[in-house]
């Protein structure tokens, strides 16, 4: 029985490398070094930076000031969880060998809980875990893209998510100022009443704010407020915004989309040039229809909801899981009591994000 266990443990070998493999999140998080193992703790906890330490002007004499600054603020999140289980009789584990066996049912129950999470897993990476229901699920993307006021004319929406690992993605939440130097009518949201994210102004403002993207508003310029007449500018502005705000690791490394948006895009993009450009390093990590934005990727993904787009910041965010793979197998053991052999696979750990490098496009007004 020994052997017959050991043996089968091999079916899931390769598997995270199986999994990453065939989504460009999770290839980019691997080749940016953004998967983490081995995490313990009772909780999931990180730090973000939020201010700066102050510079003082100064002249040829006089004593400089020394006091301590406290740079960081900790996000705190519990670990989550997926399983997915199976089990096979013994007596049908017995019928199912031999010549008359047309499906090696036990040598394939462990790779198809695997592909099962490979399907499910990965659309949890933008999951609101923070939402009614979602208490065993991962804090992806959503779980800190709430929004507040936001009328037709903005172009973006007012960051207003409670309680992200414990903070409020509110602006100005733990003080700070920004400039006011555009007019109000050309703010890019009302509500806010500063020129964010346009102008300047101090690191604590906006350190855990996302910019989110109203890809519907009436004032891109175009006289049109389809995506497909303004995707161009949208993005573009969107990648400034998070470049200018974060700086050189503020840029966002690809734009996933809903694929009717992508399509839109596409055809946005062949009505400009002949040929569509692909992205080099998507290319090269196996993903050809994946193009080019100023330097940042564009894809399509099936998990990402029609008419939604999200800038995705690989370095500034980790998925960090409490085994030593990324989906753990155990299995399968003989259960006497059952008289079965039991199986299961599964991940425990979560992510974390720095939000302020993030963005999100919708139709918010």
């Amino acid at each position: 029985m020994a052997v017959v266990n050991s043996t089968a443990k091999k079916y899931f070998a390769g598997a995270a490398d199986s999994t990453i493999r065939k989504r460009l999140f999770l290839s980019l998080l691997a080749k940016h070094g953004r998967l983490t193992f081995g995490q313990s703790g009772y909780d999931s906890t990180w730090n973000v930076e939020y201010s700066q330490p102050p510079v003082q002007s100064h002249g040829a004499s006089g004593e400089y000031e020394f006091s301590e600054h406290d740079l960081y603020r900790q996000l705190n999140l519990d670990w989550r969880g997926y399983v997915a289980t199976d089990k096979m009789d013994y007596k049908n584990y017995l019928m199912n060998m031999g010549p008359t066996q047309i499906v090696d049912r036990y040598a394939t129950i462990l790779p198809n809980l695997r592909k099962s999470l490979d399907d499910h897993f990965h659309g949890e990476l933008y999951v609101d875990g923070g939402a009614s229901g979602n208490e065993n699920r991962l804090h992806g993307i959503e779980s800190f893209t709430g929004v507040g006021t936001t009328v037709a004319a903005d172009l973006i929406a007012q960051p207003s998510d409670s309680g992200y690992g414990g903070k409020s993605t509110a602006l100005q939440n733990q003080g700070g100022s920004w400039s006011t130097d555009l007019a109000a009518a050309d703010r890019p949201n009302a509500a806010v009443a500063t020129d964010w994210p346009d102008g300047n102004g101090s690191a604590e403002y906006d350190y855990m704010s996302p910019v989110l993207v109203n890809t519907t508003s009436s004032s891109w310029g175009t006289g049109s407020t389809a995506w497909e007449d303004n995707c161009g500018r949208i993005l573009r502005r969107a990648t400034t915004w998070l470049t200018k705000n974060g700086g050189a690791d503020g840029r966002p490394t690809v734009y996933m989309m809903a694929n009717n948006l992508f399509n839109s895009y596409q055809d946005y993009q062949e009505a400009k040039f002949r040929n569509v450009i692909p992205h080099a390093e998507a290319r090269d990590l196996g993903f050809p229809d994946t193009l080019n934005q100023d330097g940042v990727m564009v894809k399509y993904e099936f998990d990402v909801d029609a008419g939604v787009f999200y800038g995705i910041n690989v370095n500034q965010m980790e998925l960090a899981s409490l085994d030593s793979v990324l989906f753990g197998a155990r299995g399968p053991y003989y259960d006497i009591k059952s008289d079965a052999y039991l199986f299961k696979a599964g991940f425990f750990g979560n992510a974390r994000f720095n939000p302020k490098y993030f963005a999100k496009g919708a139709s918010y007004a």
